[in-house]
Formats: structure tokens, sequence, C-alpha cells
């Protein structure tokens, strides 16, 4: 049973979904490009241009980044993929980063001494 977006997603979400789908509007306008034209350049269907346009989270992920792609403006979110953007995982990493190998001392061989029995 599927839940409800609305329940699923934070306001924050919703906000910036639909800023994003309103950029998508935006670039393919500014283009001069039509609804049928824009979706078939991103691999879409009309209907899912628009719900995407609409700021509809239930759409894809694969689709949004079509979408954004064919809009020219897939850099909005790759500098989300670059961990060094993320400053405070960043400084967890640093707290966390081993100081030095652990495992098995090395010991030094000890030769080995034959006796002769007395």
């Amino acid at each position: 049973m599927r839940r409800p977006e609305l329940v699923a997603a934070s306001p924050s979400v919703q906000q910036t979904a639909t800023q994003l789908g309103d950029a998508v509007r935006r670039a393919r306008l500014a283009r001069n490009v039509t609804r049928e034209d824009f979706a078939a350049r991103a691999r879409m269907s009309r209907i899912t241009l628009i719900r995407i346009e609409q700021g509809d989270r239930s759409v894809g992920f694969s689709f949004w980044l079509s979408a954004l792609e064919a809009a020219s403006l897939l850099h909005l979110i790759t500098a989300a993929a670059n961990p060094s953007a993320d400053t405070t995982g960043v400084a967890q990493r640093r707290l966390e980063e081993r100081k030095r190998a652990t495992g098995m001392k090395r010991r030094r061989a000890q030769p080995i001494v034959h006796r002769l029995p007395r």
C-alpha cells in the first residue's frame, strides 16, 4: 500500500519540489519549447512533464533528472553529489578518521636457536 505523498514529505521537501518544477517550466518557456517537444527531449510523456512542472514528488527521480538535464539545470543538484559540499559530513569523517592502522602488531622474528643435547 502506498503512503500518501503529503504525509511522506516535509514542508521543506514540498517547497523544493515546487521550486524545481517551476525552474523546469521557466527554462522550457525561456527556450520557447512546447511541452510536447520538451517531453520528447527529456524522454518522458507530456503528462509526466506536467506533473514535474507542478512539483509532484511522486514522479520518479530519474524523470526529474531527465527534465533538469533537458532544461540545462542538472548542475543545480550535481553539487549535492560532491562529498565535500556536505560540511557536517566532512567534519564527522575527520573526527572518525583512523589515526593509525589497527591489527596485530608485528613482532621481530626471533631467531631459532637449536641446542644440542648434553
